[in-house]
């Protein structure tokens, strides 16, 4: 009998519409929380990008949807989307461009390219080496030389995967690290085919 008043009492309680409404609250607050951190996640720190154009072909392809990420310095090979500024010398202004290149150069680094052939001297000193470049689809065969460059402090050296069409800096020159705008993440590169399909779809 006294069990079954327990069982009774603890019954009651969890029937009670006070306990029912605090526990709704719960819930809705938890859910509040996980749509203000998804919201900040990828609003402020993870940022969907499309390409346009077909300056890093075959690695991407106009029109392919990805992630960047705003809070991680660039490294060696890295892709990154940074502001290109242009002047319009017809209307006499600076024309704002966004473009998605890969890193070849960091501060202090020195670069050169002969023959199609990437060379680099890391920062920290050395001798030139070659930069591996299994990314490119074919032969670096038009604007394939680059006369030794020092890349300065708080510049950045960016090429295009498809050499023959990418406006980088062969022509813009090294570019202000303060102007990347973020990273393109490993898992977005992995999974771009699908995150363009279902971007696609919307």
């Amino acid at each position: 009998m006294e069990e079954e008043n327990k069982f009774g009492e603890l019954l009651a309680e969890r029937r009670d519409p006070h306990r029912e409404f605090l526990s709704t609250v719960r819930f809705f607050v938890v859910l509040l929380a996980v749509f203000l951190c998804f919201t900040i996640l990828f609003t402020q720190i993870f940022i969907g990008v499309q390409v346009v154009g077909t300056s890093m072909e075959p690695t991407l392809e106009s029109g392919d949807y990805l992630f960047i990420n705003t809070a991680v310095s660039p490294e060696h090979g890295d892709i990154v989307v940074i502001e290109a500024n242009e002047k319009d010398s017809v209307h006499d202004e600076t024309v704002h461009k966004w473009i998605i290149k890969r890193v070849i150069g960091l501060p202090g680094d020195t670069i050169k390219a002969e023959n199609g052939i990437l060379y680099r001297k890391d920062a920290g000193g050395g001798d030139f080496y070659v930069v591996e470049e299994p990314y490119l689809g074919k032969a670096w065969a038009e604007r394939n030389t680059i006369p030794e460059t020092v890349v300065e402090q708080g510049e950045i050296f960016v090429l295009g995967d498809h050499r023959s069409v990418s406006l980088d800096s062969r022509s813009l020159g090294a570019l202000e690290l303060s102007d990347v705008m973020g990273v393109v993440t490993g898992w977005s590169l992995a999974c771009k085919g699908f995150l363009t399909g279902l971007f696609g779809l919307f």
